[in-house]
């Protein structure tokens, strides 16, 4: 099913989602690191990286969105879009609920346990979402236009025969 929300033929989602996945679980990374060393500048960095990771993660949810009200069709690829959504949304809330309590941290620059728990819970249900939304590209074919079948192996020239690089039987 081609993406509505697409640049060139690509579909425009799943290039802006690493993102704010990789800005947001660093500002967990970074916040925890900041609290076992006792460190302000690693929280600094930390509130740099959640506060560009939820607007980079606002930015990626505008073409899913509209690949969810246009291209995802009924029956199970739109219970899983749902559950895809959710997740990324209650991820996206954990992580304004951790700059709000951010904000308040004491005069050492610190951050509370607090921020660290909801960012962890964030980053979790980012991966969450993110295997939901794997699952839409690869098991239902959100997104992706096929191109061609590709011809059996046995008719490919010794050449172009696909060659796994993986140990064990076939």
């Amino acid at each position: 099913m081609k993406s509505a929300a697409r640049f060139m033929g690509h579909p425009i989602h799943p290039m802006l989602i690493p993102f704010p996945f990789a800005f947001l679980s660093g500002a967990a990374a970074f916040d925890a690191i900041a609290a076992s060393r006792r460190d302000p500048s690693l929280a600094r960095t930390a509130t740099h990286l959640r506060n560009t990771g939820i607007v980079a993660a606002l930015g990626a949810a505008v073409p899913g969105l509209i690949d969810y009200l246009t291209t995802v069709p009924s029956g199970k690829p739109k219970e899983t879009a749902t559950k895809h959504m959710l997740s990324n949304v209650t991820a996206l809330g954990c992580f304004a609920a951790a700059a709000w309590t951010a904000s308040r941290r004491g005069e050492d620059g610190r951050p509370a346990g607090a921020t660290i728990a909801l960012e962890i819970v964030g980053a979790a249900l980012l991966s969450v979402g993110g295997w939901l939304g794997g699952t839409l590209s690869y098991h239902h074919q959100v997104g992706v236009t096929p191109e061609e079948e590709p011809a059996p192996r046995s008719e490919l020239p010794a050449a172009e025969i696909p060659v796994s690089l993986t140990a064990g039987p076939h």
